[in-house]
């Protein structure tokens, strides 16, 4: 296999990734904002402990504009967003323009969020185009081994957060077996160590640990 080809598995793998995150993390501080205005308090401490971010906010003030917001921090969902469209940009013979174009109408709407003074509505928006996007790559991409490329770094990405956030239970199980049964499909070769931990929990049913979990789950793909 190529470097170029190489390079392109990298460029879906992330593309997928990169969606997921910013999707779920926005759909996520969504819901901090509607706790805030109720009056609850938000341990962003913790968040970021979770995450593995460095907390260098100085309220959760501070942590909800600049988490979302903050051009310069790559722990941000901006950030998140940029790093979608730029592989998507990479991409556009693959995924097509017309499916390009809804990555590109999220940048836009992740651009008016952050100069809103209550962005709800416009991370919406960043919400509904990502969906979009989704939509359009499953209709425009013909081949299925690329679409499953992309798949499963958003499967990688959804199952780590659903472990950093402590989202447990039977749609966690769910997930996992969405990724393994994706990733036989790819062709791809994971790391055996953390394959067989994954398949421990997910084909024999056995009780592993968040972190071993979550360190399996990283640790699928040098890429």
């Amino acid at each position: 296999m190529d470097t170029v080809t190489l390079s392109k598995q990298n460029r879906l793998f992330w593309l997928g990734r990169y969606a997921e995150r910013a999707h779920t993390t926005i759909q996520y501080m969504m819901k901090q904002f509607d706790l805030s205005i109720d009056g609850q308090p938000y341990d962003y401490h913790r968040f970021c402990r979770q995450m593995g971010i460095p907390c260098v906010y100085e309220s959760e003030e501070d942590f909800c504009r600049r988490y979302l917001f903050d051009g310069d921090s790559i722990y941000s969902v901006r950030s998140s967003v940029e790093a979608m469209l730029d592989n998507g940009v990479t991409l556009r013979e693959t995924i097509t323009s017309p499916t390009l174009a809804y990555l590109q109408m999220a940048h836009s709407a992740m651009d008016l969020a952050a100069r809103s003074e209550a962005p709800a509505v416009e991370l919406q928006w960043v919400l509904d185009d990502i969906m979009a996007f989704w939509g359009s790559f499953d209709d425009a991409v013909p081949d299925e081994h690329t679409r499953n490329l992309t798949k499963v770094g958003a499967a990688v990405e959804r199952v780590s957060l659903m472990l950093r956030l402590d989202w447990k239970g039977e749609r966690l199980s769910q997930e996992l077996e969405k990724l393994l049964n994706r990733l036989y499909k790819t062709g791809l070769t994971p790391q055996p160590e953390p394959l067989e931990v994954l398949n421990r929990r997910v084909l024999r049913g056995e009780e592993i640990d968040r972190v071993t979990l979550l360190n399996s789950v990283e640790g699928l793909f040098r890429v």
